[in-house]
Formats: C-alpha cells, sequence, structure tokens
C-alpha cells in the first residue's frame, strides 16, 4: 500500500484538492444565494415602505456593483486556473515545469492586474458620473504663470 502512495501521490494531490473545492462549492453556493434573496427582500421591502410614506425611491447602481464584482471575479478564476494548470504540471512531472509555470503566472499576473485596473477605471467614472460634474473640467491656472 505505501508504494501505491508513493508512486501516486501527485494524482492523489490532485483529487484531494478537487474534493476539498467540490465540497466548499456545495455548502458556499447555497449560502451565498440565501444571502442574496434576504439582501433583495429587505430592499424590496424598504422601497415599499418609502413609497407608502409617499418619499421618492432612489435607483441602485447597478453598473458600479457588476464593475466591482468583475474586478474581484477575474483575479480570482485566474489565479485558481494557474494554480490548477502548476497542480497538473507538477502531478505528472513536466520536464518543462518550470517554464510552463512562469509563463502562466505571469499571463494570470497581468490578467488580474488589467481587470483590477479597468475595474477601479471603471468605477471612478461612473461616480463622476452620478456625481454630475462635467467631463472636461479644466484645470485653474495660476494668473502669476504664462
Amino acid at each position: 500500500m505505501p508504494e501505491f502512495i508513493v508512486e501516486n501521490m501527485g494524482h492523489l494531490v490532485v483529487l484531494v484538492m478537487l474534493a476539498i473545492v467540490v465540497l466548499t462549492l456545495i455548502i458556499l453556493v447555497p449560502q451565498l444565494l440565501r444571502a442574496h434573496l434576504r439582501k433583495v427582500e429587505m430592499y424590496h421591502q424598504e422601497n415599499m415602505r418609502a413609497l407608502e410614506n409617499g418619499q421618492v425611491v432612489t435607483p441602485v447602481d447597478e453598473r458600479s456593483r457588476v464593475a466591482g464584482r468583475t474586478s474581484m471575479l477575474v483575479p480570482m478564476v485566474s489565479i485558481i486556473s494557474a494554480a490548477t494548470v502548476t497542480c497538473f504540471l507538477v502531478a505528472y512531472k513536466s520536464e518543462y515545469l518550470f517554464h510552463v509555470t512562469l509563463g502562466v503566472w505571469v499571463v494570470a499576473g497581468v490578467v488580474s492586474l488589467a481587470a483590477i485596473t479597468g475595474g477601479v477605471a471603471l468605477i471612478g467614472r461612473l461616480a463622476q458620473l452620478q456625481s454630475g460634474q462635467p467631463e472636461d473640467e479644466e484645470i485653474p491656472r495660476n494668473p502669476l504663470m504664462k
């Protein structure tokens, strides 16, 4: 039995990691969906109370929420994918382990950085649009400098 474990250690590690991920998803996803449903119900009740009292209901800006989620989820998915590729390369003892791993992690890093930068820029632009500021504000000049 120990020889089997020694020979197939990489495969067993992959199976254990897969089991952990699947178990986490089976537990986590329903809880997240229930929390989201509770939040939507509470928001709906709040809006209905405001309408009954004659108050104006302010709409929620879904664009900012989606931009934030995207700038958070894209790096997570790219890092998880890079980790999965690295895990399989280690498990199957690839002779190009360093080169492929380096390439995969560099691409994951660039994609993550681009997603975070783009998401932050988009959120900033949406905030500017919501505030009502003009698009092309001129910077006040010092009258002494010409």
